[in-house]
């Protein structure tokens, strides 16, 4: 679809509805994010040593006293390992991209300034978060253990979940609803990526729909040879291909409401599919018809959010980052363009946005009956983006809160 709003000043709606409900909302992906438990034996395990069985190539936990660390294997080789609960070993990263091993008392204190970052930086009345393991892992996120927050999640699937957490007084949930066609339950496990969440408040009377979603990564943008979406002898490009579908049918069976939010990790810049003019499918056919077998999309956004029916008709919002002259120039920039090496490097920087993924990822969409005022604002997470190893002087790492900014954008009815 074509139906875009950038930075609308609707000041004569606000005025002309005195009683206009306000919310503000924010998407963040926290980077394998887990409650302070689960951490602690995730640092035991990845503690532990491993050896590769030269049988079958595989990484197991050593029975020998023998072996490396888990913060020392490559875990894009095979390897044993529960990934239902823990992430891989090598999460946090300095800025050489070298594993850097963790320790329960950094994670405590990455989890406190979490905790004082959101209480502080990111208040919102709904957030959606991304890549954490479960509903205490972001009540240990929130101020006060999430206790002004009602938290929707799951247990299922691999240790990367969803989760939506609501102000208390916007009401009580209708629903709870996971969706796992997003997560392609007919592939084989390492071929599955996660699946949706979606939840309904009523507040004030309006059902308000709010859908998060994490899609498949590293196939990212259509200006990028990666990010190729017809190409499926690519893998990641083939699975979030395959996502496609089933997105756009939950999005279509979800919009009974004009009052919905899709927000979340797309990884897929849809900026940049906006800004290219290519046809949305290879045969050139019109994405408000079916989709004809054997035809891929090239345009994701193009595809799913097509204005049919008129019901799914959504505004992507505008994304900013007003922090400093560097990251207003390099956002504009980023959002027709691809940007250079060096200048994502600049972006990442801990006096600019910080974070070490940030423009293109996420977005925000809002149905016709919701409006935006400011558009989306990616948020600096500034020198708490970055993780450093223990030293002599500091016998503990100190880790990055998240790879990924906060979005954040404030809405009304």
């Amino acid at each position: 679809m074509r139906s875009l709003t950038s930075i609308l000043l609707l000041s004569w709606f606000l005025c002309g509805n005195a009683s206009a409900r306000e919310l503000s909302v924010a998407t963040w992906n926290l980077g394998w994010h887990m409650d302070k438990a689960t951490a602690g034996e995730w640092i035991a395990a990845c503690s532990g040593l491993f050896l590769k069985d030269e049988a079958t190539n595989v990484w197991k936990p050593s029975v020998d006293n023998t072996g490396i660390p888990g913060w020392q294997v490559n875990f894009r080789e095979e390897v044993e390992w529960d990934w239902e609960r823990f992430p891989v070993c090598d999460v946090y990263k300095d800025r050489n991209f070298d594993t850097v091993p963790v320790t329960e008392v950094a994670y405590g204190k990455r989890l406190q300034q979490l905790n004082d970052f959101l209480r502080n930086t990111v208040p919102a009345d709904i957030y959606a978060f991304e890549e954490v393991s479960g509903e205490q892992a972001v009540r240990d996120a929130l101020p006060d253990s999430g206790a002004a927050y009602d938290v929707c999640t799951f247990k299922d699937f691999k240790v990367q979940r969803l989760a939506i957490a609501w102000k208390k007084e916007l009401g009580t949930a209708a629903n709870c609803d996971v969706e796992p066609s997003l997560s392609l339950p007919g592939n084989p496990d390492a071929d599955r990526p996660r699946p949706g969440l979606s939840v309904d408040l009523t507040i004030d009377g309006e059902l308000v729909r709010i859908l998060a979603v994490h899609l498949k990564s590293s196939c990212v943008s259509p200006l990028e040879a990666s990010g190729n979406l017809s190409d499926d002898q690519d893998r990641d490009c083939r699975l979030l291909q395959q996502q496609i579908a089933p997105l756009e049918t939950w999005v279509e069976d979800l919009a009974s409401t004009d009052k919905f939010i899709v927000l979340g990790d797309f990884n897929r810049n849809f900026w940049h599919e906006v800004h290219e003019t290519g046809p949305v499918r290879t045969d050139g056919s019109s994405p408000h018809m079916l989709l004809p077998p054997g035809v891929l999309v090239q345009d994701l956004f193009g595809e799913v959010f097509d204005d049919t029916p008129a019901l799914t008709t959504v505004t992507l919002l505008g994304e900013r980052c007003p922090l400093n002259s560097t990251t207003t120039i390099l956002c504009e920039k980023g959002e027709t363009g691809l940007l250079t090496a060096d200048e994502r490097r600049q972006l990442s920087q801990s006096q600019n946005l910080g974070c070490r993924n940030p423009l293109g990822l996420d977005h925000i969409l809002i149905g016709r009956g919701l409006v935006n005022i400011e558009g989306a604002e990616h948020v600096a997470v500034g020198a708490f983006g970055g993780t450093k190893p223990a030293s002599g002087l500091h016998p503990d790492p100190l880790l990055a809160i998240s790879d990924h900014c906060p979005l954040t954008a404030k809405l009304a009815f």
